[in-house]
């Protein structure tokens, strides 16, 4: 059974039925109808039914069973009797309740019909809940049965009668005397009989009535209900299209994780984090033997990944520099005293063996034998006719600089390859799509850059007042809680971040040795936050201030972990079992699991 919150708790015997992700949606639609239904009325005391104790006191009934005390009242107050009377406060035996609830009925006739198809049986599962609970909690026999099956009852209210209920849609129509073949089958015992989507005639018995229609815009549902003189009506938001899919077609049986990959051949190195592509879609896992692969990551955990792509170790020198641009990994190696370009997207960089000579130390630093790949990134130029492409890395001395290749004069031959310094002491770089965002620090604050198509070098865009050590982007569309643009979390010290946006932050202390990997605003919390691997590395959390929120737990230690800005998905490889797993901060499941045959290496 599956812990449910509080509120829910008095569904739970129909709840614990669904899976999780499914008992949540169908929470949300039991307790926005809930109000709308009352207790199940009382039956009132027959004409002429004797009383067998004074086991039930009521308000209403014949003055033969009125209680003696007030008997005492009529005699010594007068006046006050009657105002007793004419409020409904006087007290009478009314009948056992084991006796009077014994032979009590609800009953339900569901439309199974065109006019309910689709979403409305999303309603009529909550309502079918709703309805059987009632009748449990007031002793009542629950009955039900499907408006095009006249005189069929069902008394299962259980799994096995919703899963009838969600099996009954057709698309026959019903028959043309069915409110008089149900008024005969339904009896004239049943005070509490409910049609649910019917329209039109209905029995005489049916004093409750609920009907559904599809709103005309957004996604909810208008629902009426009729009981007894009372009106009430509310518009219903529906859970998103592939929730409900799954209520109306398999909603007992949970989703198998569509990414999970065994991968006998990975060989995960352990020495460097998962490397995302701009948006999440792919992840690179560097290799022992020096090798990439490129894993798709799919939307959510019921679609699965697409293939993936080896990146085969460089023949000649090892990779210095890497990023991933769609499913390649475009990646620089060295060898000697040359740098070779391979795998980028625009023609320039990759129609032909683009090889050049390694800039000086003092210029470019990037040792040799580095266990980690330097950061690299890739923009194509257009200036009036001329087409130029940028390599640009970030070297060990946080300096950036670029590579730039334009068309060979005659438009055959190798195109030619440039190198400049670009900026110094950049703290921080983020590609979203076609553009570089630069953080650099200064005296005083950070200097924000952006390098797009349009521009051949990076053009000032802000300065916050604010001195870093290290600055990360997070992503946020539009304004949330006074946060406008993009999510930012400046270092400020070693255990000191600013974290907000451009316009607003707020100073938070992170002193017990967790690791940054990225900022965000999650479901958790409507304020940004960072996202930490905890310092023990079994956990991943979000901290807003002084809250924690864990995000992940992971069974083993995590050796390697990595978040992307702009998806607010977390990659991670385990210490012991090298297992890569990529989940979204808010996802419950993660987006893909890889595993593979043995560890890797700890270097």
């Amino acid at each position: 059974m599956t812990a449910l919150p509080v509120a829910l708790e008095p569904w739970a015997l129909w709840l614990n039925l669904f899976p999780p992700e499914l008992a949540a949606a169908v929470g949300a639609l039991l307790l926005r109808l809930h109000p709308l239904m009352g207790k199940l009325s009382t039956a009132s005391l027959k004409r002429g039914a004797e009383p067998e104790g004074i086991g039930n006191i009521v308000r209403r009934g014949q003055y033969e069973q009125l209680l003696m005390t007030e008997w005492v009242y009529a005699d010594a107050e007068p006046d006050e009797f009657l105002r007793r009377a004419g409020s409904g406060e006087l007290l009478f035996i009314g009948p056992e309740p084991a006796v009077r609830q014994a032979s009590q009925r609800s009953v339900a006739i569901f439309d199974a019909g065109l006019s309910q198809l689709g979403e409305p049986r999303l309603a009529q599962l909550a309502l079918f809940i709703l309805l059987a609970r009632r009748a449990q909690e007031a002793g009542a026999q629950f009955i039900w049965g499907v408006w095009h099956r006249p005189g069929v009852f069902y008394e299962d209210a259980g799994l096995e009668g919703l899963r009838k209920l969600i099996k009954s849609r057709t698309l026959e129509a019903a028959p043309v005397d069915a409110a008089h073949q149900w008024e005969s089958s339904i009896g004239g015992d049943v005070e509490d009989c409910w049609l649910i989507g019917v329209v039109g005639d209905a029995p005489k018995q049916s004093r409750e009535r609920v009907v559904i229609r599809r709103a005309l815009t957004g996604n909810y549902l208008n629902v009426s209900l009729q009981q007894r003189r009372d009106f009430r009506a509310l518009q219903l938001e529906l859970p998103d299209p592939q929730t409900g899919v799954r209520l109306l077609r398999n909603p007992f049986v949970p989703v198998a994780p569509q990414g999970v990959i065994h991968h006998p051949n990975s060989r995960p190195s352990r020495a460097q984090a998962p490397r995302f592509s701009s948006g999440g879609n792919f992840v690179c896992i560097p290799q022992l033997s020096g090798s990439a692969i490129v894993y798709h990551v799919p939307k959510t955990a019921s679609v699965k990944p697409g293939k993936f792509r080896l990146q085969p170790a460089p023949t000649q020198g090892s990779i210095l520099a890497a990023g991933v641009f769609k499913p390649n990994l475009s990646h620089i190696t060295t060898g000697g005293n040359t740098l070779g370009f391979h795998g980028f997207p625009g023609p320039l960089f990759s129609s032909k063996k683009i090889i050049c000579d390694r800039p000086p130390l003092e210029n470019f630093s990037a040792p040799p034998g580095m266990a980690r790949w330097l950061q690299t990134f890739y923009l194509l130029s257009r200036h009036h006719t001329k087409r130029h492409e940028h390599v640009v890395v970030l070297d060990t001395k946080q300096r950036l600089v670029c590579w730039q290749a334009v068309p060979p004069p005659s438009n055959q031959g190798v195109p030619v390859i440039s190198f400049r310094h670009i900026l110094d002491d950049v703290i921080g770089t983020h590609q979203l799509n076609d553009t570089l965002f630069i953080a650099c620090s200064d005296t005083n604050g950070v200097q924000l850059y952006g390098w797009s198509s349009k521009d051949s070098s990076p053009i000032k865009l802000k300065r916050i007042e604010q001195k870093g050590i290290l600055f990360l982007y997070g992503n946020l569309k539009g304004a949330q809680n006074g946060h406008v643009g993009s999510l930012i979390a400046i270092k400020t010290s070693a255990s000191h971040w600013w974290v907000g946006s451009y316009h607003k932050g707020e100073m938070m202390e992170v002193d017990d040795g967790a690791l940054v990997l990225g900022v965000a605003i999650s479901q958790n919390n409507p304020k940004p936050g960072l996202v930490v691997l905890h310092p023990g590395r079994r956990r991943i959390e979000l901290r807003v201030g002084q809250l924690r929120y864990e995000l992940v737990v992971s069974p083993e230690s995590i050796q390697q972990a990595s978040m992307e800005a702009g998806s607010a998905r977390v990659a991670w490889i385990t210490a012991r079992s090298c297992t890569v797993i990529v989940q979204g901060i808010d996802d419950k499941q993660p987006l893909l699991q890889i595993s593979c045959d043995g560890g890797g290496s700890e270097s």
